[in-house]
């Protein structure tokens, strides 16, 4: 018996970019902001492209994060927006196809500290849409209960998101690795699936899922489209949420799968109309703050950006200032870029921009622009690991210290910083971490 599905992840309707964003310029019908209408674009054309799949897929998997509020540091609704459009989409989607469509809950979309779901509601309205929640998981781990889905040619077993910390706090990590290998057990006649949202860097992937032997694991929460390991992927999300994720394939895995083989993935990819850019703009010791300007400005129209505005593809730029030059500090930098900014922004602008951003690396570091302040509190440093080992290389570490070992220190830190988390970081907290 074999089973096709379609998996995707991390759509996170109702992203709103609110820092150097051209003044009111909007998406159709002026419901949403244009930057914001991307990303409901990008879901909408998901299913359409889903669609068209020959054969059909027999299910649709979302692993989590469909809204992008409310979470642990905005816990706002999301825009009214974002619901219509995943309402229109899914019944127009399940309606014309029949194809049933299965979301997990995520780290974003959910109300930590209410026992409600948004999926529910969503449930209700949509036939043909099955969801897992986290309050699903609980009922699940109380009652000792499997969290599945049956259909006609697979099982998918349900992994919504759920801290480490909270289950550890709550003394229940050995119950739920228990419930995991008692009640989430595949059954061999039926290709079977898991869903999940997590990763190892937050702890948040448990490796007891690893061990049930399941077909394929469908995973969220890293943005990047790749495999895990032989039967697991991320499908990452289908648009640029972070400026890193530029280089990142996005779209959706196709994904072919009987029991007892390794599953056949494909991915297919999206295609841009809007320019992301993510730069690096180095400062001599002899540049001034005119001619860094200067730089800007020969970035911009050697990216093909001085033109008239066009809204399907006014670019987002962000740049990354690195270096120094004694004939100006970081607050001279900064104060210049956001006169430029403002003349790139305006309405009579010759450059067809719809975002400017920076991040000036110097060390008084007085001034920072900074390019998602809705979402720093996740990633305050794009790649932490790659980012402190470089540092670890500028300087003569004793031998007695192991490199690897101190980067996990750092990370870990890092993390329990911009999660503003109760834990301390001492031995016992840092001993998953570090061998």
């Amino acid at each position: 018996m074999m089973a096709r599905i379609a998996h995707i992840s991390d759509t996170h309707l109702g992203t709103k970019f609110r820092q150097g964003v051209k003044h009111n310029v909007w998406g159709i019908e002026m419901r949403s902001r244009l930057l914001e209408h991307d990303f409901y674009e990008r879901f909408e054309e998901l299913f359409q492209r889903i669609a068209q799949e020959d054969p059909p897929v027999d299910l649709v998997i979302h692993s989590g994060d469909l809204y992008n509020s409310p979470w642990e540091n905005n816990p706002t609704h999301p825009p009214a927006m974002a619901e219509q459009t995943v309402i229109r989409v899914l019944k127009e989607f399940i309606g014309d196809t029949g194809i049933p469509v299965l979301i997990l809950e995520g780290n974003h979309g959910i109300w930590r500290s209410l026992n409600v779901s948004l999926l529910d509601t969503l449930k209700m309205s949509i036939p043909g849409l099955d969801v897992a929640t986290q309050q699903d998981f609980k009922a699940a781990l109380v009652n000792e209960i499997p969290l599945k889905y049956t259909y006609e040619n697979l099982e998918v077993f349900c992994f919504p998101f759920i801290e480490y910390n909270v289950l550890e706090s709550s003394d229940l990590l050995a119950d739920f690795n228990d419930w995991i290998t008692s009640y989430q057990r595949p059954n061999k006649n039926k290709p079977s699936v898991a869903v999940a949202h997590g990763m190892d860097l937050d702890r948040t992937l448990f490796p007891s899922m690893f061990s049930m032997d399941y077909d394929y694991i469908a995973l969220g929460h890293d943005h990047r489209q790749h495999s895990y390991s032989k039967k697991a992927w991320y499908a990452g999300c289908p648009e640029r949420w972070r400026f890193d994720e530029v280089k990142h394939d996005k779209g959706y895995l196709l994904v072919e799968i009987e029991a007892g083989e390794d599953p056949i993935v494909v991915q297919r990819k999206l295609d841009f109309e809007r320019i992301v850019l993510n730069e690096k703009i180095q400062i001599e010791n002899d540049d001034t703050v005119e001619t860094v300007v200067e730089k800007v400005t020969v970035l911009l129209k050697n990216a093909g950006l001085e033109r008239e505005w066009d809204p399907k593809t006014a670019a987002r730029v962000r740049i990354v200032f690195d270096g120094e030059s004694p004939r100006f500090g970081s607050i001279d930098l900064g104060m210049a870029m956001e006169s430029l900014r403002l003349n790139l922004l305006s309405s009579d602008s010759k450059y067809n921009l719809v975002q400017l951003v920076w991040t000036i690396k110097q060390s008084d570091r007085d001034f920072v622009s900074p390019a998602y302040p809705e979402i720093e509190s996740e990633y305050l440093i794009e790649d932490p690991e790659a980012d402190f080992k470089a540092y670890l290389e500028t300087l003569e570490i004793d031998e007695k210290f192991n490199p690897e070992q101190l980067t996990k220190i750092a990370v870990r830190a890092l993390r329990i910083a911009a999660a503003q988390e109760d834990e301390r970081l001492t031995l016992d907290t840092l001993s998953e971490e570090v061998p």
